[in-house]
């Protein structure tokens, strides 16, 4: 044992000696010495030990203390100590040469004592100890300590590093690790700050200041700069998020949500100011750091909201203490004291102690400016919660005003979590307070009202009281569930006591009429308790029912009596004409009461005749005008005007004549009919072109008499012969519904009796202004007409005025026994009508397609169409068809016939609009004898074909949309069980979501093929129209349906109703399996049968291919006709136009054109303003004002603005789908004082808003405004129309948006500020002008099309009824082809672009992008080949622009794009192209991180705007990547190292939303190509989602995404180009492969320089090397650290040592890394079976643990390799592949190619082309079939 001790002790002290190191000596003695303590010296021998071992440790111990002096170096002499070293080691170094350099080192030992390799241990020791100690610093976050070991490393490296060089190396490594610690804080504090949890940010806030401030290196990186700028606006966006969220739960009383946030906020708010304040000053005031402008807004937030108890103001002086701004007066002397200590120029050695001085300044000045009494200072946010009570109130009553109950109701719900902010401010709150004053108020709105129910109702104030009650109504819905508010129901009896109140009016009425005395003597007491139910009815919605009931009963006792029909009469001229003594209300009560009871109807006819003074006919003749137009030549029209006149005196006293002889009640009405029939049937038939005979004429004002005869007695000669027995003042006259001058000159102008010479019936139009009966003119000549032998066709501008003014005549047209031969409907069913006549299109296509058009009956078996057929819309079209009724009934919304009840709107009198239907009286005999006798016309007569005269009801039926140059769609309805299993499939598909339906998922289901067996022949069309179902499966809703749930009907609005015969497609049939999912179908299974069918396009008849024999009509807005429309005319034979004077003479409508009669604003909100303005000040004029808008949508923007709310309660809206009743309540109330009516422009066509009201017509009138600009003078003269109606005043002012006028007309902004406003009206008019021709042209093109379309649709009906089925068969899919979006132009030009990813990462699939590229754009493969084969009649034409990119930190190398000497992105030549792609390529490189700014080149590209970018009319984006884009890295991913710098935020602002919103307003179609399906999937997804849920992506379009790699490789496909591999080399060093290990070596390390190309730094590496056994050399290294040489031993060969050793390896791989293994060996061996097998195990347990097979590389070397054997190997997996390498060269190149993703060699490139090919084809087909 003493041996050993000794024997020991040489050793240490002999390394003591040599070294010149006593750390390990002092340690070993140190522990002899304490054994020896404790007794071991007790077994030690005589004499002992040879050394003294407590002298010994002293020696040792002074000699290290000596060494650590010399080698202590700290911040203050470091780099003096440093530089006497380097001098000492120079003088040391053995390498020195010369006579110099050898003195030097004998005076530096003899100085020294030692040799260099002791100072030189000594210094790497003390450098690593110096390491050791920064990575300490690092680990515990102190980041001076850090720097200074840096800067120490640093300086040891610039003076002694060639002597030490592992301070370079540790200096880099600490500086390597503090980055990425540095960049590791900042994502956590950036996902920290996007979560709800930000307190966690104050624990790594220090970490994130000192890195900042004492790391200057660092922060000249880029990456640290670009984190410490994000990180901040991170900071500023979340206290704003934070700041705005209080507001919006204080405003959403979300009072516990409150709280929370201003708790949360304070802290952290808090917090900032305190700490992240400071970092600010400290930034400005340092070297190596720039200001940050997030800091300073975050400076400005914390100033607003948490300045109290910090002085701010004095910041910078905080920050020299380094203390936070709300730091105490004790706080501030401590740490004065501490960096007065530190910073003392005698610890420092700073002779001038600067920062000394900043220190005392600092502590003086605070401590004599700040206040520092902050006990009872407000904490941030106590203003605002101080003032919840004030806002809560305020609130509380502006809603109650405003009348949002729902909204008070959510404000009562939440009251009660006030009480969780009474401890938030300073003082402390009384929520019960807060609670109590809210419900007074709210319960005292609500007594209010109830007091306000009682005191209207007393005080007869209906229109108030009607308000209370439907706030009453409201308000219970809402604060029912608080009875302390709102205590029993919104009635309390007020519905008793009104109805109580109408039963007691209406027996206090009927009791006043008990006898004709008391009725006379009780008038005025009669009239009083009549207006009083009549102010319930008017201004009492909610009684009108009962209060009409009982008011009709009232009327119908009066009738019952002999003196009550006159009595009756005189009392409603009484309530008609007013009275002055009652108020005006009173009296505008009396009116509407008049027009609501069809008693009254005499009244309203008297009324009319009295206030109608015509012109005496003389004088109206003279106005009459006249012109011919041929071409451009105009011509004066010579009309002979004696003669008219003399024809208008006959027709006078022919009418006279008769009406005094057939008015008596007992007069034989047949005679009056025969005897103008008889007249009629003389000339019978009668020739338009030579018939008009001046014999003709001179019977045409007797057979106009007889007509206008037959219509005044059946109109009204009841009520004259009820009056004239007790009528003493001839007032009874005035009753007799008589033609006006106007309509009498009109018709017979119409009929020629103006032109002397002429025997010819000449097509004319004649203008009479709107409101003068021009539906009486026309039944009038439809009458005449049809006696002469001709078949009148009445067509106007809507379904629901057609039905009107049918009903006018329809009594008329039975007397006269005309009905079958007049039609009234829309212009459109002309056309319709006429193919009814040829056969049943339909049937015959149907029949057709079945294969039994032989079998189908002969043509006149086919003459009668369908009752039921409907039209279908072309989905691009919004226009509606709508088939006329063949009923000559026209029926009632509860289905029931309408009573013949005459419409008086068109004759210019107000209608009067009861449906109690009048009690017969005297006329008994006459209606018994018109029915009873049935008028005839002789059999040779009837039996003539009838020619049809047109009859035109405002000349703009021709240019309607509907039209000119419209088609009238053939659909023929194939319907078979399959095709319902079809449609149900595609549906449900649909609403699962997930990737769009394509037709080979359709074609796969049983049903299709069972479907294509009975319609043989015909699979186009089937293909087509499962496609065009796939497509309009995502659009049902783009056009608004609406669902009549008593007839399961759906239908869509056209004009100014809803149009249950319209269909919309297949988007009409999936609406029905829509509904049917909602429940809302009645009969749904019958329902569902009669919807699912496949509706088959077979015939496209023009609309404008109409031949009527004479086109006769009359408008109000000739004038406004331009050349354009005039030259249409001329093609239908109209040249003559006539002009006639007003019947009510000069107009009293003001238009102020120069002045405010046009406001045009800029922004919506002063559109809003203006309106509301200008109503309002109507209205105090006790006016009435008409707003229209120009469709729903606007209208009902601003029905949902506060602008509306802002028109107070006394307004209505008037929209199409309203039910007839309603929209006739809105009419008849609209022209009343105070009444304000919001409607759409449909309803400024022939809606009659008569004004009966004396306050409106004497303060001025009905006031309209238009707030729109019409595109046609026409419309905008109908609006206008609607006041100054029948000589009445009124007024029309127009308040346009600026924007929409720009935009609809192409106006240049700014261009009102240019002109004087009085030349306003004419520049939009100029404009408008222009705008039409545009559209002109547009409709021409279309007429030529629809032409053709219509001469190619009767060729295949001619076949079809000659059952001709081969030249149907070829004709209908000619026709049924051109049923597309748009006819298929001779040659389309498409815009193609390659966005093209050059990162590093790409250099693997450069070649097989290059290859792509080319393939697609050459060869038979190519995109145009591959069309050319789809639609081969088409000329295609390529244009090409590329665009290579790297990642955002690439600079100015980011993008390369392609750009001709013109500035355009897009070649026509490929070739330049392709080149350019292969420039591109030809060296990938950059990236940084592994995710790609695929955002930014996206947006780049679709953002190209050369002279000739994306012109073309189909563009694609073809995109070819391997990476995900910034932001969108795969789920799991973020923790790899260097995945994404951009993760959270794009230095651009860039989006998914914005992106995809260019390409969208683009147009352009996008294609997403992946080289890594794996890595891209996210990216894929979400901008795939993004791009189909766009507002504007009405077609639902998609993304196309297309892998690029097999789909049975897409397992193994690593994701982020290579990230999470753990490689494992088996390497065979035996001894055969001696003379090639260098080659093994290099084919490694080309491999690992690949894998790191491809920015797979985070894979691992593991190298097994064998012979006879096998040895793990790198065992799970990252790749930056694997060795580039391995070692060689040589030896035999056996397999399974190493197939077992990297199987240990793969199972130990950590779960973000998945193994491969590659296998190389140049022999063979006697185990390889056992090493297949083992490989097959592990292959087994992968798959079970991963769910992907082994990727297995396994290489056969040389010669001398068993391919056998290793093909066993290989096939383990089923993803193994083998090589074969003959020389190492070869071996260089497999290992690259498996480290650059081998994944992509089996990929065919011009299979990639074809695909992406096939993806164009499919936009096409979507494009346009249709």
């Amino acid at each position: 044992l003493t041996e050993k001790i000794n024997e020991a002790f040489n050793v240490c002290n002999d390394i003591a000696s040599q070294k010149n190191c006593y750390y390990q000596p002092i340690e070993m003695l140190t522990a002899l010495d304490r054994q020896l303590r404790r007794g071991l010296k007790n077994y030690l021998v005589t004499p002992g030990l040879s050394f003294d071992c407590e002298a010994k440790l002293k020696e040792w111990r002074e000699e290290q203390r000596k060494i650590d002096r010399e080698m202590d170096f700290d911040s203050n002499n470091v780099e003096e100590k440093l530089k006497k070293w380097a001098s000492l080691m120079d003088g040391l170094d053995p390498k020195s040469e010369g006579y110099f350099g050898g003195m030097s080192r004998f005076f530096a030992r003899m100085k020294s004592g030692t040799t260099y390799e002791t100072k030189r241990d000594e210094l790497h020791i003390k450098t690593v100890d110096r390491c050791n100690q920064g990575k300490k610093a690092l680990k515990e976050s102190d980041y001076p300590m850090l720097q200074e070991c840096i800067h120490i490393l640093d300086l040891t490296d610039h003076h002694i590093g060639k002597h030490i060089p592992v301070a370079s190396t540790e200096s880099k490594f600490l500086k390597k690790h503090a980055l990425n610690t540095f960049l590791g804080i900042c994502k956590k504090a950036q996902g920290i700050l996007e979560s709800t949890n930000k307190s966690e940010f104050e624990t790594i806030f220090p970490d994130y200041r000192d890195s900042v401030l004492y790391l200057p290196w660092m922060m000249v990186t880029g990456e640290a700069k670009k984190e410490f700028k994000l990180t901040n606006q991170f900071l500023h966006d979340a206290l704003v998020k934070d700041i705005s969220e209080i507001n919006e739960f204080l405003e959403n009383f979300d009072f516990a949500k409150l709280k929370t946030k201003v708790q949360s906020t304070r802290i952290f708010g808090g917090f900032l100011a305190d700490h992240c304040l400071l970092l600010r000053e400290r930034v400005k005031t340092s070297d190596h750091l720039e200001g940050d402008q997030w800091l300073d807004a975050i400076f400005k937030l914390c100033s607003e909201f948490f300045s109290q108890c910090r002085s701010l103001n004095h910041i910078k002086y905080f920050a020299i203490l380094e203390i936070p701004s709300s730091s105490s007066q004790n706080t501030i002397k401590k740490a004065y004291k501490s960096l007065a200590k530190r910073y003392h120029p005698d610890k420092t050695g700073e002779g001038d102690g600067t920062m000394f001085r900043k220190i005392k300044e600092a502590h003086d000045f605070l401590l004599e400016n700040v206040d520092f009494s902050r006990e009872n200072v407000d904490q941030p946010f106590d203003s605002l919660l101080r003032g919840v009570r004030t806002k809560l109130r305020e609130r509380a009553k502006a809603l109650l005003e405003e009348q949002q109950y729902k909204n008070v109701e959510t404000l009562l719900f939440r009251l009660d979590d006030l009480k969780m902010l009474d401890n938030l401010a300073n003082p402390h709150l009384k929520h019960t307070d807060t609670i109590d004053e809210i419900k007074k108020i709210i319960k005292g709105h609500v007594e209010k009202v109830r007091i306000d129910v009682d005191s209207n109702w007393s005080s007869h104030n209906y229109l108030a009281l009607n308000e209370n009650i439907t706030d009453l109504k409201s308000m219970e819905t809402h604060f029912k569930a608080y009875p302390e508010i709102f205590s029993s129901s919104w009635n309390c009896g007020i519905v008793q006591t009104v109805e109580k109140e109408i039963e007691e009016l209406g027996q206090q009425a009927r009791y006043y009429l008990r006898s004709h005395h008391t009725a006379k003597q009780n008038l005025d007491d009669f009239r009083r308790c009549f207006l009083n139910m009549g102010h319930v009815l008017v201004e009492l919605p909610l009684f009108k029912s009962i209060t009409k009931t009982v008011m009709c009963g009232v009327l119908e006792s009066c009738l019952s009596h002999e003196w009550g029909y006159s009595f009756l009469f005189e009392f409603g001229l009484g309530l008609q004409r007013g009275d002055e003594s009652s108020s005006e209300v009173d009296n505008q009560v009396a009116q509407l009461i008049v027009a609501e009871f069809s008693h009254f109807k005499e009244v309203l006819t008297m009324v009319w005749n009295q206030e109608t003074s015509q012109k005496p006919a003389d004088d109206t003749v003279h106005g009459i005008k006249g012109q011919y137009r041929n071409g451009k030549s105009i011509k004066e029209l010579k009309i002979d005007k004696h003669q008219l006149l003399e024809f208008f005196h006959a027709f006078d006293a022919q009418y006279m004549k008769l009406l005094g002889e057939y008015i008596d009640p007992n007069a034989d009405m047949k005679a009056l009919v025969q005897k103008t029939v008889g007249i009629a049937d003389q000339f019978r038939p009668l020739d338009c072109d030579s018939g008009w005979s001046r014999e003709v004429k001179d019977q045409i004002p007797n057979i106009l008499a007889g007509v206008f005869a037959v219509f005044t007695i059946r109109k009204s000669g009841d009520s004259y012969n009820r009056l004239v027995e007790s009528d003493t003042s001839g007032m009874s006259k005035n009753l007799l519904m008589k033609p006006h001058n106007i309509q009498v000159l009109t018709l017979l102008s119409l009929f020629g009796c103006g032109s002397s010479s002429s025997s010819n019936l000449n097509s004319q139009l004649m203008q009479i202004r709107t409101g003068e009966g021009k539906s009486m003119i026309l039944g009038a000549a439809a009458v005449i007409l049809a006696l002469l032998g001709f078949r009148p066709r009445c067509v106007c501008y809507s379904e629901y005025l057609s039905d009107r003014d049918f009903a006018l005549f329809r009594d008329v047209f039975d007397d006269f026994n005309v009905g079958e031969y007049v039609n009234y409907s829309k212009i459109t069913t002309l056309s319709e009508d006429a193919t009814k006549v040829k056969g049943n299109i339909r049937a015959l296509t149907e029949s057709l397609l079945r294969g039994r058009l032989e079998d189908v009956a002969s043509a006149p078996a086919l003459m009668s169409a369908r009752k039921t057929d409907q039209v279908t819309l072309s989905p691009c079209k919004s226009n509606a068809r709508i088939t006329t009724r063949s009923t000559t009934a026209m029926e009632a919304e509860d289905g029931s016939l309408k009573s013949d009840a005459v419409s008086k709107t068109s004759l210019g009198i107000p209608e009067s609009d009861s449906k109690i239907s009048e009690r017969p009286r005297k006329r008994k005999k006459v209606d018994r004898m018109l029915k009873t006798t049935k008028i005839t016309h002789p059999p040779e007569l009837s039996s003539i074909a009838r020619k049809e005269i047109l009859l035109v009801d405002e000349v703009d039926v021709f240019f309607g949309c509907e039209f000119y140059g419209q088609t009238y769609n053939q659909v023929a309805q194939l319907r078979e069980p399959e095709i319902t299993d079809i449609l149900n499939h595609i549906w449900i598909a649909n609403k699962r979501g997930g990737r769009r339906q394509r037709l080979a998922d359709i074609q796969a289901i049983p049903a299709y093929s069972q479907l294509l067996k009975k319609i043989d022949g015909f699979k186009y069309v089937l293909d087509s129209e499962i496609n065009l179902m796939i497509d309009q499966v995502r659009r049902i809703d783009e056009e608004p349906y609406y669902l009549h749930r008593d007839t399961d009907r759906i239908g869509y609005k056209v004009m100014d109703s809803i149009s249950y015969e319209v269909t919309y497609g297949y988007r009409t049939v999936f609406a029905y399996l829509q509904e049917a999912e909602r429940g809302n179908l009645k009969e749904k299974d019958s329902t569902l049968a009669s919807a699912l069918f496949i509706p088959l396009s077979c015939g496209q008849f023009s609309y404008a291919n109409v031949s009527p024999e004479r086109i006769l009509g009359v408008s109000g807005t000739l004038s406004a006709l331009g050349e354009y429309e005039y030259n249409v005319l001329a093609k239908y034979g109209v040249n003559t136009f006539m002009y006639v004077p007003s019947v009510y003479g000069e107009s009293n409508f003001q238009f102020d054109k120069a002045g405010d009669g046009i406001r045009i604003e800029t922004s919506v909100s002063d559109y809003y303003h203006s309106i509301v303005e200008h109503t309002h000040l109507f209205l105090k004029q006790k006016r009435s004002v008409i707003v229209f808008f120009s469709d729903n949508a606007r209208l009902k923007d601003f029905t949902n603005s506060s602008f509306y709310r802002n028109l107070g309660r006394q307004k209505k809206l008037l929209t199409e789908n309203m039910s007839k009743s309603d929209k006739e309540f809105a009419i008849s109330k609209a022209a009343t004082a105070g009444q304000v009516t919001i409607s759409t422009a449909v309803f400024g066509r022939g809606t009659d808003f008569f004004c009966k009201d004396e306050t409106v017509q004497r303060n001025g009138g009905v006031h309209v405004i238009q707030a729109f600009l019409s595109e046609e003078e026409s419309e905008e003269i109908q609006i206008q129309g609607r006041t100054a109606r029948q000589g009445k005043k009124g007024s029309y002012q127009m308040i346009l948006l600026d924007s929409d006028i720009e935009k609809q007309f192409g106006l240049v902004k700014g261009w009102k500020d240019k002109i004087a406003k009085r030349d306003w009206y004419d520049c939009l008019s100029s404009a408008r002008q222009k705008h039409r021709d545009v559209i002109y042209e547009k409709i021409e093109e279309n007429l030529a099309k629809a032409t053709e379309k219509d001469c190619n649709t009767h060729s295949y009906f001619d076949a079809l009824l000659a059952k001709d089925k081969k030249a149907a068969s070829k004709r209908f899919k000619e026709i049924y082809t051109s049923f597309k979006k748009g006819s298929l132009p001779s040659s389309i030009e498409l815009d193609l672009a390659f966005i093209i990813d050059t990162t590093g990462s790409m250099a693997p699939y450069a070649q097989t992008a290059a290859a792509t590229v080319k393939n697609l754009l050459t060869g038979s493969e190519s995109i145009v080949a591959k069309l050319n084969i789809n639609f081969p009649e088409i000329e295609f034409h390529l244009r090409v622009g590329v665009m290579g990119f790297r990642d955002i930190d690439d600079g100015p190398k980011q993008f390369s794009e392609s750009i001709s000497n013109e500035g355009s992105h897009f070649f026509s030549d490929t070739t330049t192209s392709i080149s350019f792609v292969n420039f591109i390529l030809r060296g990938p490189s950059g990236g940084g991180d592994i995710a790609e700014d695929i955002l930014g080149a996206i947006h780049k590209a679709a953002k190209w705007n050369g002279p000739d970018d994306w012109t073309s009319p189909i563009k694609f984006m073809l995109l070819l990547t391997d990476a995900p884009a910034h932001g969108l890295v795969p789920e799991g991913s973020a923790n790899i190292p260097n995945v994404d710098g951009y993760s959270l935020l794009h230095p651009c602002g860039l989006t998914q939303e914005r992106v995809i919103n260019s390409l969208i307003k683009n147009d352009i179609d996008l294609f997403l190509c992946s080289f890594n399906p794996a890595a891209t999937l996210r990216t894929e997804k979400e901008l795939c989602m993004t791009y189909l849920d766009h507002k504007d992506n009405s077609e639902q379009r998609e993304i196309t995404v297309i892998p690029l790699v097999p789909k049975n490789q897409s397992q193994s496909v690593e994701v982020l180009g290579g990230n999470g591999k753990h490689i494992i080399f088996v390497l065979d060093q035996s001894g055969s492969m001696s003379p090639y290990w260098s080659g093994v070596v290099e084919a490694y390390t080309k491999y690992i320089a690949r894998r790191r190309q491809n920015q797979s730094d985070c894979d691992l590496v593991s190298v097994v090397q064998f012979d006879f056994c096998a040895s793990v050399t790198v065992n799970m290294k990252p790749i930056a650290q694997v060795p580039d040489q391995l070692g060689y031993s040589g030896g035999g060969t056996y397999f399974l040592p190493a197939a077992l050793s990297a199987s240990e390896l793969a199972l130990s791989t950590p779960s973000s890394h998945v193994p491969a293994i590659v296998f190389m060996s140049d022999g063979c061996a006697y185990d390889s079976n056992q090493a297949a097998s083992a490989f097959s195990q592990l292959n087994n347990t992968l798959r079970h643990q991963l769910e992907c097979e082994l990727e297995l590389n396994v290489i056969a070397f040389g010669s001398g390799a068993s391919h056998a054997q290793l093909k066993r190997i290989a096939n383990s997996s089923k993803n193994g592949k083998f090589h074969t390498s003959a020389d190492t060269a070869e071996l260089s190149n497999i290992f690259v190619q498996i480290a650059g993703g081998d994944q992509v060699v089996d990929v065919l490139e011009a299979e990639i082309g074809k695909r992406i090919s096939e993806a164009v084809s499919d936009r096409l087909a979507v494009e346009y079939v249709r």
